[in-house]
């Protein structure tokens, strides 16, 4: 009998924006064995703050579907959507998809400022696929956690076209944005194929780079109580 590794553990609710192709082929793809992903879409058009909010709108929908997967974990794993509205909102998020799915919730951007913590980083540059506006309400949201963000760059892109972007030019983007004041290097979208360069990307920057799935993998693996000593996504998940 061949047994399936990944059916005989935990299971795990993804909350998504429609238009991701790129954080479940991610997950499968470096996740250790013994957990499974089940995602719940919620419709995205365009990655603006009327688009976000209107994304928003689905989330306890989407919770309420994974509830019946009774999932060991959630997590909302949209950038954007999670430090759209800010600190307080993104606290209300989570409580509110908790108190429908019945298991500890995760949302990507609350990973990011956990993983920054345990980092020890307070200086990062900022990498986004992302149009202006939601770089500078990012940037804020940072802020207000008492992150200095010390370099911004984004490709001005939105909705499906940010999953198009090849992994070269994420790596170019995040070169670019980087500086000497930052202590790492945060690389934002779920959508962006940034995780296949991680490695790369330390190698050349001689420092931590964080990615949008990598933070939220890394706080579910926390989450779940399992090691993060996963080789060749960066010095994060290598634990």
């Amino acid at each position: 009998m061949n047994r399936n590794p990944r059916l005989d553990g935990k299971r795990v609710g993804l909350i998504i924006p429609s238009v991701n192709a790129t954080i479940e082929p991610e997950f499968a793809w470096v996740a250790q064995d013994g957990i499974s992903f089940h995602a719940a879409r919620i419709m995205l058009r365009e990655t603006t703050p009327e688009g976000l909010r209107s994304m928003n709108e689905g989330v306890e929908s989407a919770a309420r579907l994974l509830a019946s997967l009774s999932p060991d974990a959630v997590a909302y794993a949209c950038t954007s959507g999670s430090f759209l509205e800010g600190r307080a909102r993104l606290s209300a998020q989570i409580d509110a998809i908790s108190n429908v799915v019945g298991c500890p919730v995760v949302a990507t951007s609350a990973a990011l400022i956990d993983a920054l913590a345990a980092l020890g980083i307070r200086r990062v540059a900022l990498a986004t696929p992302y149009l202006d506006a939601i770089n500078r309400v990012e940037r804020a949201f940072l802020e207000d956690h008492r992150v200095d963000v010390v370099s911004v760059r984004g490709l001005g892109l939105s909705g499906a076209a940010i999953r198009e972007v090849a992994p070269e030019t994420v790596l170019a983007l995040a070169c670019d944005a980087d500086c000497e004041a930052a202590e790492a290097v945060f690389v934002s979208c779920t959508d962006l194929r940034a995780l296949e360069v991680v490695d790369a990307l330390e190698a050349r920057l001689q420092k931590p780079v964080l990615t949008s799935n990598q933070v939220t993998l890394w706080g579910l693996l926390r989450t779940l109580g399992r090691e993060t000593a996963i080789a060749g996504f960066g010095r994060l998940l290598a634990g």
